[in-house]
């Protein structure tokens, strides 16, 4: 079989791909290893998370991205809530922070509220009392990143004409052909998507980028009772120290002083604490950050439970049982959010380097595609 386009991994990245592909009138196939996509892209809290950019181009490529997610949720029968996000602040350094962000104000910054700690009952129940207040933003998107990869698939199977080929491993791309366990494909270019297979494939490109490994843990709760409702992703001091938006901030060099005192090992193991509700009433909660190739910590477990006591330190959650625990591991590159090379004629190899492919992917494939068939 021939095609325009081979995209070597079915996560939100690969599909993003191929739909700008189909979008630009190639004939496009999908190559997945697994039964479905098992990877990053489901292994996540579904966030499209605008609020943490930082303003200039990373925060013009969410949006972009945004726009090509709402467009794709209209014709796919997707569900994409707009959840917003609520950044609580539990120490003085944490509001002094908030205060001076929501002072920021342009046409290329996000839409920031400062809420009083008298309001905050009305963002978000079972908030923990003392609280000094929160900084909200309606730019945050919740996707079911659980059954959101499935469902593009079969959309662009059925009204883009674009092929899949699950449970089919490619065992070497390059020189027009995508060699795979069930044959042989010629295609005119070839995009790989995911750090995985872009390791195994251009092992080679791969070293000489210096990227590495992110390993993350994450825990979900049983459902919610009934009627209990979270609508906004809820984060603290700790997602505040590592996200984009509060980077220029005059205020975050104290807020990273006091967490490095007080909470020395949530910061060793890079904990940063996201509270979100699933469509099932669950709560997916997370997560952690060790860096290189076998990075995992000594005791689990351990981590788990700095995960819980700071979600504990935020919110009382009616049903705090844990239903399920799972590792993720995305690429990193330090300083960098996207790795793009051509290791070879008719190959690109393409990641997010930052953890936030779900929040960029869609504007890096709109790229990606633009100069491929420029």
């Amino acid at each position: 079989m021939t095609y325009d386009l081979a995209v070597v991994g079915g996560g939100i990245l690969g599909l993003a791909h191929a739909w700008q592909g189909a979008r630009a009138g190639l004939r496009v196939a999908v190559f997945e290893r697994n039964a479905y996509a098992d990877g990053a892209s489901v292994r996540n809290f579904g966030m499209l998370a605008i609020a943490a950019q930082q303003p200039g181009p990373e925060l013009q490529s969410a949006r972009a991205s945004l726009a090509a997610w709402q467009e794709v949720a209209a014709s796919a029968g997707i569900s994409l809530r707009q959840a917003g996000c609520l950044f609580v602040a539990r120490r003085p350094e944490e509001m002094d922070l908030l205060v001076e962000r929501a002072a920021a104000r342009g046409p290329d910054v996000q839409d920031f509220t400062l809420i009083g700690a008298e309001d905050l009952a009305c963002h978000a129940p079972g908030l923990k009392e003392g609280a000094l207040g929160a900084l909200y933003s309606p730019e945050a998107w919740k996707a079911d990143q659980r059954g959101v990869p499935a469902a593009i698939a079969a959309w662009l199977a059925r009204d883009h004409g674009v092929t899949f080929h699950f449970g089919t491993e490619v065992i070497h791309a390059g020189d027009g052909q995508v060699e795979t366990t069930d044959g042989q494909h010629a295609a005119g270019q070839i995009v790989i998507c995911g750090g995985n297979d872009f390791a195994r494939l251009c092992p080679d490109a791969w070293a000489q980028s210096g990227v590495s490994t992110c390993r993350l843990q994450m825990l979900r709760t049983a459902p919610q009772p009934e009627g209990w409702r979270l609508k906004p992703f809820v984060m603290g001091g700790l997602s505040m120290a590592r996200y984009t938006a509060f980077a220029n901030c005059d205020a975050l060099p104290a807020l990273r002083a006091v967490q490095s005192a007080q909470m020395p090992e949530a910061v060793k193991h890079g904990v940063h604490v996201i509270i979100a509700q699933e469509d099932d009433g669950s709560i997916t909660l997370g997560d952690s950050h060790h860096y290189g190739a076998g990075a995992a910590p000594d005791d689990p477990a351990k981590v788990d439970d700095l995960i819980l006591a700071e979600t504990d330190a935020l919110m009382t959650l009616p049903e705090r049982r844990i239903a399920a625990r799972w590792v993720g591991n995305y690429a990193h590159l330090s300083g960098q959010s996207l790795l793009r090379i051509s290791p070879c004629a008719g190959v690109t190899a393409v990641t997010v380097t930052n953890g936030q492919g779900m929040t960029h992917g869609f504007a890096v494939a709109a790229e990606t595609i633009a100069n491929l068939t420029a």
